[in-house]
């Protein structure tokens, strides 16, 4: 398990590795994360063999002709272009996760109407909005063909279980990052529903496999803590 505390940037312009596959050679993707002046624009350019997807994590990011809040995800297929601009009115924090492995070519998904507030990347990263329910436990779970991470993006109270009885408490900017076979769970504090952003890479994964009951079905744009 990896912990990087405080990954998101609070101030505009920054950039961080968060992890480096160069330096942390059992990982199957490279995260880095960056914070973006409002209306600034960057071109987010693809390898040709690995797909990558960008999170957005703080403020809003037009993309695609989408505007993306906090939780929601663009995919990136291997050799794509796309460009992003930080919307004006906040720094906005994007966590961009590309793959190590090559990926499969497999088209982008959208999540379905039922499923508002977050987007599904098909292929080998997939990437999820959770919302906790308050005062329980959730898991434990272990990804047995697939790394795992966790951003905490709101709420107090969140505990993240490790497979040896310890405990980790977890606060809004924090990053965790598992390898497959490494169990975990997440107990969630009393006070109010805790979002985090969850992602899978290095296996094809469907939506029959949406861990269950962490997924609450509810999920709706985020605007609260660091997000405005």
């Amino acid at each position: 398990m990896i912990l990087v505390p405080a990954a998101v940037p609070r101030t505009a312009p920054a950039f961080q590795r968060l992890i480096d596959p160069g330096r942390q050679p059992s990982v199957r993707a490279a995260l880095t994360v960056e914070t973006l002046p409002p209306g600034v624009r960057v071109e987010q350019l693809s390898r040709e063999s690995v797909e990558s997807v960008t999170v957005v994590l703080a403020g809003r990011l037009s993309a695609a002709g989408r505007i993306l809040a906090p939780g929601e995800v663009l995919h990136h297929p291997p050799g794509s272009s796309h460009r992003l601009t930080a919307v004006r009115g906040a720094p906005t924090a994007v966590l961009t996760v590309r793959a190590v492995l090559p990926a499969a070519d497999i088209p982008a998904q959208r999540a379905g109407s039922g499923s508002v507030g977050f987007t599904r990347s098909a292929g080998r990263i997939v990437v999820d909005t959770v919302v906790l329910t308050p005062g329980q436990d959730h898991g434990p779970y272990a990804e047995t063909a697939a790394d795992a991470f966790l951003v905490l993006l709101s709420g107090t109270g969140v505990r993240l279980d490790l497979a040896g009885g310890g405990e980790v408490p977890l606060f809004p900017g924090d990053l965790v990052y598992l390898r497959a076979g490494e169990r975990y769970g997440l107990r969630a504090g009393a006070g109010g529903a805790p979002t985090l952003v969850r992602g899978r890479v290095g296996a094809v994964l469907g939506p029959e496999q949406d861990l269950e009951p962490m997924q609450s079905g509810q999920v709706g744009p985020h605007s609260g803590g660091q997000s405005d």
